[in-house]
């Protein structure tokens, strides 16, 4: 199992913006073969920014979600409303 978690800052005249575009990448993501959670949110008392919770079947599924349009797509969007670099972990775990 591959856990990713993390988030990004984003500009708050672009909170709507990312809203509307992470509502859809997060159904496509979701919709994705191997994908047990994706999750997009606002963390509490930090209103722009913006976190993420992915857990996926396997390292081949997250590797597939990566190389997805819509994923590249999302990456590029996000990277322009962001406010500082992203800050992400990728943990692969083993289920007991």
């Amino acid at each position: 199992m591959v856990i990713v978690y993390g988030g990004i800052s984003v500009d708050p005249s672009r909170v709507e913006d990312v809203v509307a575009a992470g509502t859809v990448f997060q159904q496509a993501s979701a919709a994705e073969d191997g994908c047990l959670e994706y999750q997009l949110s606002w963390k509490v008392g930090e209103p722009e920014n913006l976190r993420l919770l992915e857990l996926w079947s396997s390292v081949e599924a997250h590797e597939a979600h990566r190389g997805q349009q819509h994923t590249k797509e999302w990456t590029e969007f996000i990277s322009a409303a962001a406010t500082a670099p992203p800050k992400f972990t990728r943990h692969e775990v083993r289920e007991v």
